[in-house]
C-alpha cells in the first residue's frame, strides 16, 4: 500500500508558501539522516509507477508523497544497473513537468509546478538525539509528534527492532505481542488492528488493548488503526520474539475536512444479546441534573431498565428485583450504589472510563445474580504527563489527578469529590428540609504498574459516604469500601490470566430518636472477600476460550438494636452474624462454525456453603417456618458447614447472519443466586439487608430464553434491533404482610419463596456515531409472583 498525501488545491502564493515552510519545519525537526544515495540494482522495462514503487519501498527505506491525480499513467524504465533512485525518476518525469525532491529522512516528494525545498541550512535547528537501549518497544511519542503531518496514512520512518540476534537463532519464527494504546488518555484501544502489509495477515486488541502475531523473522511493515485514531506505519524488523508496542493519537485532520463512520458491525455479529457498553464521553453528552452525570441514571434510559421509584437507586431488569443486579468496579462488589438515598450515583463521572450491562447472554465468568451484572471500567492515569481537573456544581465540587511515575511504568488516578449541600438546603423555604443535613463524597484511587510487556499489576481502591440528619430526628450514616489488586499475565501469543484478590464492604448506622420512648440507635456489616482467576485462551482457529475459579466469603453482622437514649424502653436486640462460603469454576467457549454462525457455549458449577458459628432452628417439614413448628435447635462451630448447595450454570448463544448487516440471534442463561435482600420498603433504603441462604431459605435460580434480530443500515450507520425474553425465577424471596425484617432475628419466619414469570420485548434504534447520536427505545414487560 502506498502512502498518499492528499493536498487541496492551494490557489494563492500567501497558502502555497505557509505549506511549504510547514512541510520544511516538519521533517526538519523529524528523523534522523540518511545522506547517502539509494543505488537501484537491476534494470526494469516499462514497469508501471504502482508496482514501481511498491518494490522500492518494500526494498528500501524510503516513502514516495504525492497526489495520485498529478500523476499520469507512466512506464518506469531503468537501462542500467547502480543508478542512483532520484536520477531514474528525474528522468522519467522530466518530460511530463514533474519535480522530484529527496529529503535526507529517505522521504521522497513528488509535485507538478514549483520544487519542495526539503531542508534548511546546516546549524539551523540544533537537535539531538538519544538512543535508547531498549529494542524490543517503541517509546511514547507525545501528541505533537503525531499532529505533524495529516495524510490518509501516517509514516513512521524509523525502523524498530523487535528481539535480539542471539534468540532468533533458536526458531525461524517469532511471536510479537503488545498494546495499542491512546496517545492522549493512555487507555487500552479495543479493537485496534495490527496488520503486517507485506504478509498481508495481522490481528484485533483484545479487551485489554493487547495483541499476538506469529510471523517469520524479517523485515515488515506495520499498519495500527482504529476507528478515531490516526493510521499509522511503522517500519519494524523482526529479530526473535519480543514486545511492541503502538500509541495512537487521536483523529485531526488539518488539510480537509473528513467524515469517519464506523462499520463494525458488532452488534450484529457478535454474539451478545442484551449487551449495552457506554463510554464516559457518550454519558458525558447527555443533559444533567444539578450539575451531576450520573451513570446509573444513564442506565435507566437503556432498554429493560426500569426504576424503582423516584429518589431511589435500585432498578428493576428485566422484572427481576433489585437485588438480582450485581455491580462491580474493577472487581470491587459495591451493595449500595448510591449518595443521599438515590439522587446521585455513588461513582464520581470523571473517574469511570465505562460500564457494561449485560441482561442476557452473561458470559461464564459471571455468576451470583439472576438478573444483571453492572461492569464499571475505572479511568487509567494518564502515561504521558501529568493532568488535573475539577469541577464545581450546585451541589459537589470534585478533582481528579493523574500521571505517570517510575520512568513511565507506573500511571495513577485519583478522584475526590464532595458536597456541600448543606449551603444548598439552608436556602429551600421547607422547613423540614431547610432544617436537614445532607453529607456525603467519594474517592477512588487507580495505580498501574507495568513490570514488562507479559506482566501488569493494578491496584483500586474505592470509598463513598454519606452522613444525613432530616429534620424528622433520624440519622443515617453509610458507606461502601473497597479494594482490588491485579495480575495480568500473558503466557504467549494466545494465552493469558488474570489473578485478581477484592474486598468489598458495606455498613450503615441509623439514630431514629423521633419519639424518646422508643428511640433506637441500629448497625450493620457486611464484608465481601473474592478471588478470581480468570484465563483466556485463543490457541484454536475459530475459537475463543474462557475458563477459571471464583470465590467468594461472605461475612455478614448484622448488627444490634440499642436504646438511643436511657428513656427509651427499646429492648437491646442481638441480632447475630452469617457466614458463608461460595465456589465456582467454568468453561466458556465462542465458536466460529464457519462465517455465518457462530455460537457460544459455558458451563459454571457452583458451590456454596453455609457455615458457623451460628445456631439455627429446625422445622417440621411441609408446615410454616413459625415458632409452634420448631423441632430442634442446633448449635454449629466456627466454619463448620450448616448446609450446603450445588448447582450447574448453563449458557448458550448462537448467531446467525443472513446478510452482513443483518442477524437472528438466540440465547439461553441458566444461574443461581445465594444471596438476597431483607426491605421493608419497595423502594431502596440504607437500611436494606443481605440475608445469605441457610437451612431454611433455598437459593433462588432462574432460566431466561432470548430471540432478537439485529441490523444495521444507512451511512452514517443506525443500529436496530428488536429482542424478546421469558424468564422464570424458581424460590423467589418474597416476605409476609406485616413482617420487621430489619429487626429480625429469624427471617425465616416472614420469609416466603414462589415463583416468578417475566417476559417482554424490547426496541432500540440507535445512532453511535456523528455530532447527532444517541438512542431511542421501548419496551414491553409484564412480571408475574
Amino acid at each position: 500500500m502506498n502512502t498518499v498525501i492528499i493536498f487541496h488545491q492551494i490557489k494563492t502564493p500567501g497558502k502555497r508558501i505557509i505549506n511549504i515552510l510547514f512541510l520544511i519545519v516538519i521533517f526538519t525537526l523529524h528523523g534522523y539522516g540518511q545522506e547517502d544515495k539509494i543505488l537501484i540494482s537491476q534494470e526494469y522495462d516499462g514497469l508501471s509507477w504502482n508496482e514501481f514503487i511498491k518494490k522500492i519501498e518494500n526494498n528500501y527505506d524510503v516513502r514516495f508523497f504525492y497526489n495520485p491525480d498529478s500523476i499520469p499513467e507512466i512506464r518506469i524504465f531503468v537501462k542500467s544497473r547502480s543508478k542512483s533512485l532520484q536520477d531514474v525518476l528525474t528522468e522519467n518525469f522530466r518530460p511530463h513537468n514533474i519535480n522530484v525532491s529527496v529529503d535526507r529522512f529517505g522521504n521522497i516528494f513528488i509535485n507538478r509546478g514549483q520544487a519542495l525545498v526539503t531542508g534548511l541550512p546546516v546549524n539551523f535547528f540544533e537537535y539531538t538525539y538519544k538512543k535508547s537501549d531498549k529494542t524490543d518497544t517503541l517509546e511514547i511519542p507525545t501528541e505533537s509528534d503525531n499532529n505533524y503531518l495529516k495524510t490518509s496514512d501516517v509514516y513512521v520512518a524509523k525502523t524498530r527492532i523487535v528481539g535480539n540476534k542471539k534468540e532468533g537463532l533458536r526458531s525461524s519464527r517469532a511471536e510479537v505481542m503488545g498494546y495499542v494504546i491512546s496517545l492522549k488518555d493512555s487507555m487500552p484501544i479495543i479493537g485496534a488492528t495490527v496488520y503486517v502489509e507485506d504478509l498481508e495477515t495481522g490481528a484485533a486488541t483484545n479487551d485489554k488493548g493487547f495483541y499476538t502475531l506469529t510471523l517469520p523473522k524479517g523485515k515488515y511493515t506495520f499498519n495500527v488503526r482504529s476507528i478515531g485514531f490516526e493510521e499509522t506505519k511503522f517500519k519494524v524488523e523482526v529479530l526473535s520474539g519480543g514486545s511492541l508496542d503502538f500509541y495512537l493519537a487521536n483523529m485531526v485532520f488539518l488539510i480537509d475536512e473528513v467524515e469517519i463512520s464506523s462499520q463494525s458491525h458488532h452488534n450484529v455479529r457478535g454474539v451478545q444479546m442484551g449487551y449495552e457498553k457506554l463510554a464516559i464521553k457518550n454519558i458525558k453528552e447527555i443533559p444533567v441534573v444539578l450539575g451531576e452525570r450520573d451513570i446509573i441514571k444513564v442506565a435507566l434510559l437503556l432498554p429493560g431498565v426500569q426504576q424503582i421509584g423516584e429518589g431511589t437507586s435500585g432498578f428493576n431488569v428485566r422484572g427481576s428485583p433489585a437485588d438480582q443486579n450485581l455491580f462491580y468496579i474493577s472487581k470491587i462488589p459495591v451493595y449500595n450504589t448510591s449518595h443521599l438515598f438515590g439522587f446521585f450515583s455513588a461513582f464520581n463521572p470523571d473517574a469511570v472510563s465505562d460500564f457494561t450491562l449485560y441482561k442476557s447472554n452473561i458470559p461464564a465468568k459471571y455468576g451470583g445474580r439472576l438478573s444483571s451484572i453492572f461492569d464499571i471500567s475505572p479511568r487509567q492515569g494518564n502515561t504521558q504527563k501529568f493532568s488535573a481537573r475539577g469541577g464545581i456544581s450546585p451541589i459537589t465540587a470534585r478533582i481528579l489527578v493523574e500521571g505517570p511515575a517510575i520512568n513511565n511504568k507506573l500511571n495513577y488516578m485519583a478522584g475526590f469529590r464532595s458536597t456541600y449541600s448543606d449551603w444548598v438546603l439552608s436556602f429551600v423555604k421547607d422547613p423540614d428540609v431547610k432544617n436537614s443535613k445532607a453529607n456525603f463524597g467519594d474517592a477512588i484511587i487507580n495505580l498501574s504498574y507495568r513490570i514488562n510487556t507479559k506482566n501488569q499489576l493494578k491496584l483500586l481502591s474505592y470509598y463513598s459516604y454519606d452522613n444525613i440528619s432530616l429534620a424528622s430526628k433520624v440519622d443515617n450514616k453509610y458507606n461502601n469500601a473497597g479494594a482490588s489488586l491485579s495480575w495480568l499475565h500473558t503466557f504467549g501469543a494466545s494465552h493469558e490470566f488474570n489473578l485478581s484478590l477484592s474486598y468489598g464492604k458495606y455498613n450503615f448506622n441509623e439514630d431514629n430518636y423521633e419519639y424518646n420512648l422508643v428511640a433506637y440507635s441500629l448497625d450493620y456489616k457486611l464484608q465481601h472477600y473474592a478471588a478470581d482467576l480468570d484465563f483466556s485462551l485463543r490457541r484454536f482457529e475459530n475459537h475463543t476460550i474462557t475458563y477459571g475459579i471464583n470465590t467468594i466469603l461472605y461475612q455478614i453482622d448484622n448488627g444490634k438494636q440499642l436504646p438511643y437514649s436511657e428513656i427509651s424502653i427499646i429492648t437491646p436486640v442481638e441480632l447475630g452474624k452469617q457466614k458463608g462460603a461460595e465456589i465456582a469454576a467454568y468453561l466458556g467457549d465462542e465458536w466460529k462454525v464457519f462465517p455465518k454462525l457462530t455460537i457460544y457455549g459455558g458451563l459454571r458449577y457452583n458451590n456454596y456453603s453455609y457455615l458457623g458459628p451460628n445456631t439455627v432452628f429446625s422445622y417440621e417439614q411441609n408446615l410454616p417456618k413459625i415458632p409452634e413448628n420448631i423441632i430442634d435447635t442446633l448449635e454449629f462451630s466456627n466454619n463448620e458447614v450448616i448446609k450446603n448447595y450445588s448447582g450447574v450454570d448453563f449458557r448458550f448463544a448462537a448467531t446467525y447472519l443472513i446478510t452482513p448487516d443483518f442477524s437472528v440471534k438466540f440465547s439461553y442463561n441458566n444461574l443461581h443466586q445465594y444471596i438476597f435482600m431483607l426491605s421493608n420498603t419497595v423502594a431502596l433504603s440504607p437500611t436494606d439487608k443481605w440475608q445469605l441462604c441457610n437451612n431454611n431459605i433455598e437459593p433462588m435460580s432462574g432460566n431466561q430464553f432470548s430471540l432478537g434480530v439485529y441490523s444495521n443500515f444507512g451511512n452514517p450507520v443506525i443500529e436496530a434491533s428488536a429482542e424478546a425474553y421469558y424468564k422464570k425465577v424458581y424460590n423467589l424471596v418474597e416476605y409476609k404482610d406485616g413482617a420487621n425484617l430489619v429487626v429480625n432475628e429469624h427471617p425465616e419466619m416472614d420469609v416466603l419463596q414462589g415463583k416468578l414469570d417475566s417476559y417482554g420485548i424490547e426496541l432500540m434504534i440507535k445512532k453511535p456515531f456523528g455530532k447527532f447520536n444517541g438512542w431511542i427505545n421501548y419496551t414491553y414487560s409484564s412480571a408475574t409472583v
